[in-house]
């Protein structure tokens, strides 16, 4: 009996070492002007400088930060298993800073086998207030301290985090059970790897519209959810080019 519980609890990994494998990589980029980000708050808080409203960050090319990127299969298809690399990583602290009356990273991908450590790195207190579908959370944390939890269920989108102390702080979190998501660095790129290959659904938002509507992806265009299929070719680098992002459709 022990026998066939163990070679049952081995299929799933087998079936991941014997999968193929590919990566997903683009690069974001607005068309047409966009004002700088407006300052929020003067200099002086938390021995900072300015604070300035990360609401749309473009960089001087165009390049668009903060897009949330994530494989999701819709309800007749099934979650694809993660790659032994990824394994690796269950357990492994993900980070969201206070710093400088800012939370860092403005937008944080949360695999929901990794507990987030929520941490205060200023010399005032800070509150994390995260509200999610699945989950509310409300903790005050101090100079030095770190609040450390684990999300046990995905949120279909990425879920605000605010400060109730400082009303201009705000992050997001994109809490999935999968690891197959990404957020646009600053110049506009992200890389997705170790993906199955296959046909998968993805889901594309960004801040200040949620969801990334009509836009167009290669020989595709995302749905009213911002989803669209895109297929990740074996032991290949599926490269989606520069999508590109109307600057007139960014509210």
């Amino acid at each position: 009996m022990l026998a066939l519980l163990l070679t049952a609890a081995a299929i799933p990994l087998a079936q991941a070492q014997a999968a193929e494998w590919g990566t997903l990589t683009g690069k974001f980029v607005v068309q047409g002007k966009v004002l700088p980000p407006a300052v929020q708050f003067p200099a002086g808080v938390c021995g900072g400088g300015p604070i300035l409203d990360e609401t749309l960050l473009v960089g001087p090319k165009g390049e668009l930060k903060n897009v949330a990127i994530w494989i999701a299969p819709n309800r007749d298809e099934i979650a694809p298993l993660p790659h032994p690399d990824y394994q690796k990583l269950v357990g492994a602290p993900i980070f969201l800073d206070n710093l400088a009356c800012v939370f860092v990273p403005r937008l944080q991908v949360i695999w929901t086998a990794r507990p987030v450590h929520f941490r205060n790195r200023d010399p005032i207190a800070h509150n994390y207030r995260i509200d999610g579908f699945n989950k509310t959370i409300n903790a005050l944390v101090t100079p030095g301290v770190v609040q450390i939890h684990t999300f046990e269920d995905q949120e279909p989108v990425p879920m605000p985090v605010s400060c109730s102390i400082h009303p201009w702080m705000r992050s997001w979190l994109l809490i999935r059970d999968s690891p197959y998501a990404a957020a646009t660095a600053a110049d506009g790129t992200f890389t997705i790897e170790n993906l199955p290959a296959g046909t998968w659904t993805f889901a594309f938002w960004h801040e200040p519209n949620g969801y990334l509507t009509g836009l167009k992806i290669g020989e595709v265009t995302t749905n009213r959810r911002g989803q669209c299929q895109i297929t990740i070719e074996p032991d290949k680098v599926t490269d989606l080019g520069e999508i590109l992002v109307q600057a007139k459709h960014l509210k």
